[in-house]
């Protein structure tokens, strides 16, 4: 029967597009007459769907073709390009199917059936072998797909995608996702494809995973994976950990009986002191000083918690670093051959000892200022006070408990203040605040006025012809040097008049006043460098406003040598031996009667970190290494004498540290509903010339 034209209104490129599919699809199941042709879309449509349903397919394809060469304009369109689309699909003509779906989407991409192409077009990519082609288009409509179905079979098409190009992570992600969406009946074939992709997983891909997949058969498949793999690494005692953790979880898994066996076979390859805590301090070299003062504390903690201990004693086992990397490295050796259950320490070349705890797998926890040993691995700890504990506790005090806004940082030009610059005002930022003034000095260098002048907007630079004027008296030496000289009249006065101590009380300067925009100014440096900055600051006129310090302000020494310029600063310290604290008081009078001299920071750092550690280590739930960093890592505060501290997810210690304020002679600790005193008092002695 001839094909009728009626109406035709569409691009003539649509009918050639689908001639040409009419044309290519296979003919090995011809119909046995001609298919007759309706008058209508409808009826057109009635016919194509039940010479489908009946498996005619080819006699279906025919009718859907006639239909979209007859009604160009029929509403029906879009549902002939999709059904057209499957039937190709079902004769294995996965080729033709794509050119199908990408017309239907070209001239129809907001019709409901264009989600449908779209999927089914992966599908037969997916076919094809055209895998990199479903992960580029698959993106731009995803978060759009809506209903169960849809979801799965989008999901499913996309892991398949990854596993076939190796991307053994992103397909567990995407199985797992379609995990949700599954039908019963198809459940089980997904679960295998999941099993397969599981198993060719690396260690950190299985860690990450784990913080994402939301089905728990997943879950249950990765827990199992990560053990084995552990296992496979020789990480024997993290390997039992997990399993045993697996199993409490997974009592009736599919591998519950494999990991039963698996934990039988490890179990003579995890046995450590649980009772021995390793020590590695410089007890020699440079830092010796520093050891001693820390093995004190940590014999004191040893001593109290055997106290409390009703089972044997904990020992401990010190090995001397020298102040040296490699002899370190050689110390953490020989603790673990001694099978400690965990090592505290060292306080100077920590790096050289953790990178060899990490390799061990025995938890560490270093007395260092060093940025960055916790990445190491996941046994290393850290505990001590950092420049971003100050920084944060100094910014929050200021902003949000005094209301102060603009701040300064005057800072020595080395890693120490540079790193406080940075961590100061990144704190200031996130909270509100803003630097407007900022300068570095030489701390090779005694005068500091040019670098004061700067930050203060009173800096000019000299002339050449006057600077040439300058050189003959330079060489003599000082004026007060030179043979009859007499003080100008102003200033013996004002050597006369109490608190006069700047440079703007002298009627002979004709300098401009200082711009001093700012209500607090941050100097990070050491008390020796304080006593030559802090006098300057205020001869040039920085007066009125907050100083602040960092913990090495915490000195008898800055008091010494620049108490009367410091009054009313405030800085942070990890420990304050005058607190108020039971806790404190208990500590401070133990150690004083043990050693008849009282505790500082590293003392009392020490201290803290031995008991948290053997507090840990000594846990009866916990039996393997693996469950000391567990303990260590949960995140709760544990209460101290250096404050409360607990340990993020990187081993780093998230610390209270105390706000201290100098007043007269003494560092008081601050109350955070009073405010401090504003700048410097009135009666402070004139500052010395630079």
């Amino acid at each position: 029967m001839p094909i009728q034209y009626a109406g035709l209104t569409r691009p003539i490129g649509i009918i050639l597009a689908c001639l040409m599919i009419a044309a290519c699809a296979p003919r090995g199941m011809a119909p046995s007459a001609p298919p007759p042709v309706a008058t209508t879309d409808r009826a057109l449509q009635v016919q194509a769907e039940t010479a489908y349903q009946k498996g005619e397919l080819l006699t279906a394809l025919d009718y859907y073709q006639v239909l979209i060469q007859n009604f160009p304009d029929s509403p029906l369109i879009p549902q002939a390009f999709l059904k057209i689309g499957r039937i190709q699909t079902a004769l294995d003509d996965d080729l033709a199917a794509v050119d199908s779906y990408q017309q239907l989407l070209a001239i129809y991409p907001e019709r409901p059936e264009a989600m449908d192409a779209r999927i089914e077009m992966l599908g037969a990519l997916q076919r094809l072998g055209r895998n990199q082609e479903i992960l580029d288009a698959a993106p731009a409509f995803a978060d759009q797909v809506q209903g169960d179905i849809r979801r799965f079979r989008l999901y499913t098409i996309l892991g398949d995608a990854h596993a076939a190009l190796a991307a053994w992570d992103q397909a567990v992600y995407f199985y797992d996702l379609a995990m949700t969406d599954a039908p019963a009946i198809h459940r089980a074939a997904l679960e295998e494809k999941m099993k397969t992709a599981v198993a060719m997983l690396q260690e950190d891909q299985i860690e990450l995973l784990l913080g994402q997949v939301q089905d728990e058969t997943v879950v249950g498949y990765l827990s199992f994976q990560q053990a084995a793999t552990m296992a496979g690494a020789s990480a024997y005692d993290d390997a039992v950990w997990l399993l045993t953790v697996f199993l409490e979880r997974f009592p009736d898994h599919e591998y519950a009986p494999q990991a039963r066996a698996l934990v039988e076979q490890l179990a003579g390859k995890v046995a450590y002191d649980r009772y021995a805590l390793g020590c590695l301090l410089p007890l020699t070299g440079p830092y010796a000083l520093f050891g001693a003062r820390a093995l004190d504390g940590i014999q004191l903690a040893f001593s109290e918690i055997n106290t409390m201990q009703d089972g044997l004693p904990a020992r401990l086992v010190v090995k001397d670093t020298g102040s040296d990397p490699n002899q370190a490295a050689r110390a953490m050796q020989a603790l673990a051959d001694a099978k400690v259950a965990a090592v505290i320490g060292p306080i100077a070349t920590a790096e050289s000892a953790a990178e060899v705890a990490q390799e061990r797998r025995i938890p560490i926890m270093t007395i260092s200022q060093r940025e960055g040993l916790t990445a190491i691995g996941d046994n290393v700890f850290r505990n001590f006070i950092t420049p971003r504990m100050q920084a944060a506790v100094l910014s929050s005090y200021m902003l949000e408990t005094l209301g102060k806004r603009r701040f300064a940082v005057l800072y020595p030009d080395e890693i120490y203040g540079r790193t406080f610059r940075d961590m100061f005002w990144e704190e200031i930022y996130q909270r509100g605040g803003e630097i407007v003034a900022l300068e570095a000095y030489d701390p090779a260098k005694t005068d500091f006025e040019d670098v004061i002048k700067k930050l203060v907007g009173r800096y000019y630079d000299t002339p050449e012809d006057l600077k040439a004027l300058r050189e003959p008296l330079d060489l003599l030496g000082p004026l007060t040097a030179l043979p009859g000289y007499r003080p100008p009249v102003e200033e013996a006065v004002e050597e006369n008049v109490p608190g006069r101590r700047s440079r703007s009380a002298r009627q002979d300067d004709d300098a401009p006043p200082p711009i001093v925009d700012f209500e607090a100014i941050l100097v990070p440096d050491s008390p020796k460098m304080l006593g030559l900055v802090i006098p300057q600051l205020v001869y040039h006129d920085v007066v009125n406003v907050t100083l602040l310090g960092t913990n090495l302000w915490f000195s008898e020494k800055l008091l010494k040598e620049a108490g009367e310029y410091v009054q009313g600063a405030v800085l942070p310290s990890g420990f304050y031996p005058a607190s108020q604290s039971p806790r404190v008081q208990t500590f401070v009078a133990a150690f004083e009667a043990v050693y008849g001299r009282a505790p500082g920071f590293i003392e009392a750092i020490a201290y803290d970190s031995a008991r948290i550690m053997l507090n840990a280590m000594l846990d009866p739930n916990v039996w393997l290494r693996a469950g000391i960093r567990h303990t260590l890592t949960k995140a709760v505060p544990v209460e101290g004498v250096t404050g409360k501290v607990a340990f993020d997810g990187n081993g780093e210690p998230v610390k209270d540290l105390v706000l201290l304020q100098i007043e007269g002679n003494d560092f008081i600790e601050i109350d955070p509903s009073r405010a401090p005193v504003k700048g410097r008092s009135d009666d402070i002695p004139p500052a010395p010339l630079p």
